[in-house]
């Protein structure tokens, strides 16, 4: 049987303004990939840049959106049809400009977000945000402060999560001589490397260093230092690197520009001057560190100076004092001079960032907040599910249905489901109500969502996507609610899933990975379970209708219908294979269906001179159950006895045509299809006069493919 296709994760797009040399872009490049390792697939919009092909090289996916300068709201409406093309989850924005375009375009498409602060902003700006997120992510305890005391955010809506490093990519090693002759670096120099961005607020402590190479020759003779970054003020911070160069007489600054070789550039260092990523990236890598940023200075990162190093994100957020000439030489000097506390600040920041913030490991706790955002687990009392219709449909969210209930354990769950299809969800266990749902329009569901109303519902659950079902969601002040983006009246939905096409597994399970779960089952089989009155029933249909011999009983679901006639095979067909399977095998066949089914029945039974035997519109949905269970095999069209049959762990010799069976087809194994793709299919065409699709099926084909899957069935059963 063709595998429907399944994704294990969510679809995670990660916005940024662009993708040029920085510390904010190094972090969602590396977070990306640690959540493609925990099985998402994630994307990243920005409008480009440097590392972009050091994004393709790692496997990411990267979309052109420009939203940067005066084109915020083309680039809104760019990232608005990327979630949908995409079918995107969640989005996860990284500055401030990223989070406003994301915050409207998930807005307008229903889409959960996150805004991750990677620093912190001015309070005067407090009035102008608008586009905070469910929760807001950020690096630093004083990134949090700035948030709650100067932007008024209840510290319970701001996450702290650390940045994560790669500790393979980033770790000791010797230093690389060819790299060091290319760059004109002296061998065996004392050396310090500073990276960073060379912007107005970032440059400062580039010239502060840049200051203290004159002090610092005098300490450490033949001192080097490397410059690594790119900005709006590297012109300046080159003209300084030249004139320090003239003073020393001699080489001593090099401003390399850009670099994407950061691991063996921060090899070639004595001592790292950074912040924030670097400043984890060059204790990952073992050198020793001067924590020095935008937001002040902190220092050599030791053991006692760790606490506040970590709370300023190491001087990039706030800090206690400024960035000095003075301090720098006078720090850099001390740490040279000690050759035990060169060795011993290397350890240290090795086993720190090892222990505290590998990859890994923040990985997984960023994935944790964006459950949170999903959906907040520990707030859900009372759900309501409102499913589909059909038989099949209602087989596919039974996974779903146990997924609910492992995940939320202290929930009420209440069913709403038509009073026909009550019986296949009351018993499965995991509900605790079922409510049956009237027919009528939007004053029958009016008087609907009243009655849920009283039953005060955190999540409504929108299998259904009817327009009076959505409309119910609403009415029941549910405050979130999840369904399809291609759904009536989807707007009254809070969460929408970027899916679209008929109900079909892989779509039921996209919903349930949209709530932050991940299912450990994903089939029907085995879910169905019925009452003891409903499996009484069924034994007792088959025993009154003289179903009885000593062959295999096969189930025949022929399922032709006014509405989708384009499905159906022939009434001539299934009559020569249940004639065909009874002389050579000793077969007995019976006939499921509705009850418009009954005159196909006929036709196909008659001729047999068993007319007894046809039990279409006899069996509730239950008793179908009940009775597809005492059944060896079933041969039917692409229909809802052929996903209860499956269900129930009966075999299934499927016959497709105009619908894919790698997205609707039988669950579970030891099942048949057949199945022969036209140009023009898949399709849903009524009036399709030709039928290539479903006439292309031949009489030896679904005998040879019944015998086989009796013989499996036979061989599993040991018989």
């Amino acid at each position: 049987m063709p595998a429907c296709q399944r994704e294990s994760g969510l679809t995670i797009l990660q916005v940024l303004s662009w993708l040029n040399y920085g510390g904010v872009e190094s972090y969602a490049i590396r977070l990306s990939r640690a959540l493609r390792d925990r099985g998402h697939r994630v994307l990243i919009a920005s409008s480009g840049g440097q590392l972009v092909p050091e994004l393709e090289a790692a496997g990411i996916e990267h979309f052109t959106v420009d939203f940067t300068g005066g084109r915020a709201f083309p680039g809104m409406r760019a990232l608005r049809r990327l979630l949908e093309s995409e079918r995107v989850d969640l989005v996860n924005a990284h500055n401030w400009r990223a989070g406003m375009v994301s915050s409207l375009a998930c807005r307008l498409a229903g889409v959960p977000y996150v805004l991750t602060i990677h620093g912190t902003r001015n309070p005067m700006n407090r009035h102008a945000v608008f586009y905070w997120s469910k929760r807001v992510v950020v690096v630093s305890e004083a990134s949090k402060r700035n948030l709650t005391q100067g932007f008024g955010l209840p510290g319970s809506r701001v996450a702290l999560s650390r940045i994560g490093i790669d500790c393979e990519r980033f770790q000791p090693g010797l230093p690389d001589a060819a790299l060091e002759s290319e760059l004109g670096l002296s061998p065996g120099s004392p050396r310090v490397v500073h990276v960073s961005r060379f912007s107005h607020s970032k440059a400062p402590v580039a010239l502060a260093l840049i200051q203290a190479m004159k002090t610092l020759s005098e300490a450490a003779p033949g001192i080097e230092l490397v410059l690594v970054g790119q900005g709006p003020e590297e012109d300046v911070v080159a003209a300084a690197a030249r004139q320090m160069n003239t003073a020393l007489g001699r080489p001593a600054v090099f401003p390399l520009g850009g670099r994407s070789d950061i691991p063996q550039l921060l090899r070639l260092s004595s001592v790292v001057v950074g912040t924030a990523s670097v400043a984890l990236e060059a204790m990952a890598t073992g050198k020793p560190v001067i924590a020095a940023g935008k937001g002040g200075y902190i220092g050599p990162v030791t053991t006692s100076s760790l606490p506040g190093a970590e709370e300023t994100c190491f001087g990039d957020h706030e800090a206690p004092q400024p960035t000095t000439p003075e301090q720098l030489s006078r720090d850099v000097a001390s740490v040279l001079a000690d050759g035990k506390s060169l060795s011993d600040l290397a350890r240290f920041g090795r086993e720190t960032v090892v222990s505290r913030y590998s990859l890994p490991a923040v990985s997984e706790d960023v994935e944790g907040i964006y459950g949170q955002v999903l959906c907040d687990r520990a707030a859900v009392r009372n759900i309501l599910i409102f499913h589909l219709n059909q038989i099949g449909d209602l087989m596919f969210t039974l996974p779903a249905l146990k997924a609910l209930r492992e995940w939320f354990p202290q929930a009420r769950i209440t069913s709403i489901v038509r009073p026909y299809l009550t019986g296949l969800v009351a018993h499965t266990g995991y509900v605790d109500e079922v409510i049956q749902r009237p027919r009528g329009g939007p004053l029958v569901a009016a008087a609907l969502g009243r009655r849920l109303r009283r039953l005060h519902p955190d999540l409504a659950v929108v299998f259904s996507q009817s327009a009076t079902m959505a409309l119910c969601a609403r009415l029941s002040g549910a405050p979130h609610r999840i369904g399809y983006v291609d759904s009536d009246l989807c707007r009254f939905l809070s969460h929408r899933i970027q899916e679209r096409g008929i109900p079909c597994p892989s779509k039921v399970m996209h919903l349930v990975r949209g709530l932050g779960i991940a299912p450990d089952k994903t089939d029907y089989v085995g879910l169905a379970r019925l009452s003891a009155d409903d499996d009484e029933a069924g034994a007792k249909l088959l025993t009154e209708h003289g179903v009885e011999g000593s062959g295999p009983l096969i189930a025949l679901a022929p399922g032709e219908s006014t509405e989708n006639p384009y499905k159906s095979w022939s009434a001539a067909g299934f009559r020569d294979v249940a004639s065909r399977l009874t002389r050579e095998l000793g077969a007995r066949s019976l006939v499921v269906g509705s009850r418009k089914d009954q005159a196909l029945g006929d036709e196909i039974l008659l001729p047999s001179g068993r007319p007894e035997c046809n039990l279409a519109g006899r069996t509730s949905p239950a008793e179908l159950a009940a009775v597809l269970s005492r059944c060896d095999l079933l041969i039917g069209i692409d229909s809802g006895p052929m996903h209860v049959a499956a269900a129930m762990g009966v075999p299934v010799v499927g016959l497709f045509g105009p619908t894919d069976p790698g997205r609707t087809g039988p669950m579970g194994d030891g099942h048949e299809v057949i199945y022969h793709p036209q140009p023009c299919g898949p399709c849903m065409t009524p009036t399709c006069a030709e039928r290539t699709c479903m006439a292309s099926i031949t009489l030896d084909e679904v005998v040879l493919a019944a015998t086989r899957a009796l013989s499996r069935a036979a061989l599993a059963s040991g018989g």
